[in-house]
């Protein structure tokens, strides 16, 4: 038999592609009255940022301990850059280690209750090779419905089974497992222990007892719960004074609260080791530059020898709140973390509204679908230990005065 040729329409030229038609279509719909995206500032993005030559207050930075910065962690990187260079200049592994990779390695295994850590270039990049390599053909990956995408790219590149199960339901999955875990080797459960877009705290010690009970391995993406929750900033082993074991595999982000960028896995020896030879992401990729290592390491001694940083998150978080009740503003589910979403509604008014805040002095980006559900973009405030107050005060004040004079209902709470 004749094989059947179908004929496929040549494309040479990016602009005639059906992703970028599409593309052009989003952009318009969403950007039409208005670009409030890759806003520039022109100063590190503490309580407050320079923009267009003005200072604004700003809830849009994920600087949540305030270490971006903050004068001794950026000594700390000049005088790595004075010792070290610029760049690692090479993969760990050949070009050699820098004595700073090996200092913040044992501080964030110490800082995490774990026997050793691993650090890597990017936080995005770190759970797509980690969960991209940990699993393979054979093996699932259980995972919360709400998971960052770099967990559900990772889950791609691994050809594992790969299983969503409803945001927070740990019984859900208990019935995952009871019917599936012994059709596979191994099971990584994968959670968040702070959800970026609506700032919830994810019931973590249901999550180990799930994985002890079925012989699993839990990962928990500390990308927003470490220096935000937490005595020290330690996240949910501080949270809920987790015994060391109770999570096999610690991820978190350097490029957030500890004012570097890069990503981390703290974990037993044993796994961190075999990492260290066998994960492309690291094995393939050049170091950690020395002043990100230099800051992030700062950053974490003083969130551990100063209390107080996290006892001003934890009192602007409590602020924030109550002065939302006033306004009857919808927080989502947020009320114990620095993510404290304003639910809007249509994308179109969280972009109007984005927009004459920014106007109004105060920056706070929207988010919207494909980040949210459709129908529920939020305005997306960030709050950080370095906010006082009155700025809070002021930030939503202004946000109900711009929303009546946009002629926009903002959803209240049930």
């Amino acid at each position: 038999m004749q094989e059947e040729i179908t004929e496929v329409k040549r494309i040479d030229r990016f602009e005639d592609t059906p992703e970028f038609h599409a593309f052009e279509q989003r952009f318009e719909e969403l950007l039409g009255n208005g670009n409030p995206y890759f806003i520039i500032h022109d100063s590190p993005l503490t309580d407050t940022s320079l923009m267009d030559g003005k200072k604004v207050l700003n809830f849009g930075s994920y600087n949540y301990a305030g270490m971006s910065g903050r004068p001794e962690v950026s000594e700390a990187a000049i005088d790595a850059i004075r010792k070290y260079g610029t760049s690692a200049s090479g993969s760990r592994l050949l070009a050699g280690e820098k004595s700073i990779d090996q200092e913040l390695e044992k501080e964030i295994a110490s800082w995490k209750h774990t026997e050793d850590a691993l650090v890597l270039v990017g936080g995005h990049s770190t759970n797509v090779t980690f969960v991209g390599n940990f699993v393979g053909p054979g093996d699932l990956v259980v995972y919360d419905s709400l998971i960052h995408n770099s967990v559900a790219e990772g889950c791609r590149l691994s050809h594992a089974t790969a299983r969503p199960f409803p945001h927070n339901d740990y019984n859900a999955l208990r019935r995952i497992l009871s019917t599936r875990r012994d059709k596979f080797a191994k099971v990584l459960i994968v959670i968040e222990g702070v959800y970026s877009m609506d700032g919830d705290v994810a019931p973590v010690p249901e999550f180990v007892k799930v994985k002890k009970e079925f012989g699993c391995f839990l990962m928990v993406d500390e990308a927003h719960s470490t220096c935000v929750i937490g005595e020290t900033g330690g996240g949910v082993d501080e949270y809920y004074h987790l015994a060391p074991d109770d999570i096999d595999i610690k991820m978190g982000t350097l490029s957030k609260g500890l004012g570097a960028c890069g990503g981390y896995i703290a974990g037993s020896r044993n796994l961190v080791e075999y990492l260290r030879y066998q994960l492309p992401g690291f094995v393939f990729s050049v170091g950690i530059a020395p002043p990100l290592a230099a800051a992030a390491l700062a950053s974490i001694r003083l969130l551990r020898n100063d209390p107080s940083i996290m006892g001003n998150m934890r009192r602007n978080v409590r602020c924030f709140m109550e002065e939302a009740k006033k306004y009857h503003f919808n927080t989502c589910l947020a009320g114990e973390t620095a993510i404290l979403p304003i639910l809007v509604g249509p994308e179109e008014n969280a972009m109007i509204l984005s927009n004459a805040m920014r106007e109004a002095g105060v920056f706070v980006p929207p988010a919207v679908y494909p980040a949210v559900p459709k129908g529920s973009a939020r305005l997306r405030f960030c709050v950080t230990a370095a906010h006082k107050p009155e700025q809070i005060a002021e930030a939503l004040q202004k946000l109900d005065a711009c929303a009546k004079a946009c002629g926009i209902a903002l959803p209240t709470m049930e």
